[in-house]
């Protein structure tokens, strides 16, 4: 079995000051993260925070070519040389969390732009090679099978800006047949 961990990196480290020193400076926060991804463009999180200043300023095709720029190199860096996935790609490592997180953002914009089905691939992958599931994604892949979109998901299971887990998992386990039966298959 192939595990893909990946190493640690110098702008991951540069990350949390950068947001810190500038995070009421939009101006200066966008050069500062572009920055970190000339200086690493395999560090995806500021591409992540670039997107989604992108998104709130209503430049939505910046903030889709920003994460389907980070799932590119996502995938440079997980895929081996013959460009097979790795069998694992696990949260409890901690570097791997930024090429989870890219990848899961990646599977929400695709719902929210109706590609239910290439979001349902993408969230199915991550569950495959992450299956402790500590993001989740087990909850988007019921949520697009019983047929919700984005922002009703949203609407209905955040409180207070947050995720109210226990709502989820009590609506996941009401509902989970429908998922187990998908991620058989």
């Amino acid at each position: 079995m192939r595990e893909f961990v990946d190493k640690e990196r110098e702008a991951a480290k540069k990350l949390p000051q950068v947001i810190k020193t500038y995070k009421f400076n939009i101006p200066k926060l966008i050069k500062a993260l572009k920055e970190l991804i000339d200086e690493d463009p395999y560090y995806l999180e500021p591409y992540i925070f670039l997107a989604e200043i992108m998104e709130n300023e209503g430049n939505i095709k910046e903030a889709q070519k920003l994460l389907f720029q980070a799932y590119e190199k996502a995938l440079e860096l997980i895929r081996d040389e013959k460009g097979n996935l790795p069998d694992r790609l696990e949260w409890k490592h901690p570097t791997n969390r930024h090429i989870i997180k890219a990848l899961v953002e990646v599977g929400i914009m695709l719902w929210q732009v109706g590609k239910l089905d290439r979001a349902l691939e993408l969230f199915k992958t991550l569950y495959k090679l992450n299956p402790s599931d500590e993001p989740g994604v087990r909850y988007y892949i019921l949520g697009i099978l019983e047929n919700m979109s984005f922002e009703e998901f949203e609407s209905v299971f955040t409180k207070e800006g947050e995720y109210d887990k226990n709502s989820l998992e009590s609506w996941f386990n009401r509902h989970k047949e429908k998922f187990e039966s998908f991620i058989v298959s």
